[in-house]
C-alpha cells in the first residue's frame, strides 16, 4: 500500500466516527485565526517569510521535521497537535474553546479595564505587552488566548490563568469592598502617589520616583 493510500485509509477512518483529518497546514491556519493574527504577522511570529506560510497554509509545501518543532517551540504547542494528532487535538480543543460564553477579548477588556481600572498605557506599563499587542487584541476581537499570553498576563495582573482561559469568571482576590476600593486606587495613581502609599507603609520605594 502506497503512503497515499495508506493517508486515504486513516482519512475515512477519521471520518467515519466523526473527526476531521487536519494537516499541518490547515493547523496553522488554524492557530493564526485563533489567534487574530495576519500572515505577515504569524509569519514573523514563525521565524519565517508569508510567502512559506502561505504555501504550508495552502498545503503546497511538506515541512521537514525540524521545521515543526521549530513551529511548535514559537507557538507553545507540541509536534504532535501541529501534525494533526487527533488526542492531541482533543485535549487542547477542551484546554481552549470549553463554551465560551465570551470570547477572549472581551475578558481582557473586563478584568483590565472594567475590573482592574486599567487604560491601554496601564496594561502596557504592567504586563510588559506592547501598545501594539494590547489594541490588537482589542481591534481584532481575539477570540482565544494564546497560552503564552494567558500566562503572561496571569503572572503580571496576579489573575487566574483559568480566567484568561474563559474557563472560570474573574472574582477580585478576597477583599473587602473598602480594601477592593483602595487597590483599585492604588493601581490607578502615579508613581509619585504611590511612593507616599508606600511611605506611610514602610514599604521599598518604587524605583525611578522621588518624593
Amino acid at each position: 500500500m502506497s503512503m497515499e493510500e495508506k493517508e486515504q485509509v486513516i482519512h475515512e477512518s477519521l471520518q467515519d466516527v466523526g473527526v476531521e483529518y487536519t494537516t499541518f497546514g490547515k493547523r496553522l491556519r488554524q492557530i493564526r485565526k485563533e489567534r487574530g493574527m495576519t500572515q505577515g504577522e504569524f509569519a514573523e511570529l514563525l521565524g519565517t517569510s508569508k510567502q512559506i506560510l502561505s504555501r504550508y497554509e495552502r498545503e503546497d509545501r511538506s515541512p521537514r521535521i525540524e521545521v515543526v518543532r521549530k513551529y511548535a517551540e514559537a507557538l507553545k504547542v507540541s509536534a504532535d497537535y501541529l501534525l494533526g494528532d487527533e488526542e492531541a487535538e482533543a485535549v487542547s480543543t477542551m484546554f481552549w474553546m470549553q463554551k465560551k460564553e465570551k470570547p477572549f477579548y472581551k475578558i481582557f477588556i473586563e478584568v483590565t479595564a472594567d475590573e482592574l481600572g486599567l487604560d491601554i498605557p496601564g496594561v502596557v506599563q504592567k504586563t510588559g505587552l506592547t501598545d501594539k499587542q494590547v489594541r490588537t487584541i482589542i481591534t481584532r476581537q481575539m477570540k482565544v488566548a494564546p497560552l503564552d499570553l494567558a500566562l503572561q498576563l496571569s503572572d503580571t495582573l496576579n489573575v487566574p490563568l483559568e480566567v484568561w482561559l474563559g474557563v472560570k469568571n474573574y472574582s477580585p482576590t478576597e477583599l473587602s469592598a473598602d480594601a477592593y476600593e483602595v487597590a483599585r486606587a492604588y493601581d490607578r495613581a502615579d508613581l509619585k502617589s504611590r511612593n507616599m502609599v508606600r511611605m506611610a507603609l514602610d514599604l521599598p520605594l518604587v524605583k525611578g520616583e522621588t518624593v
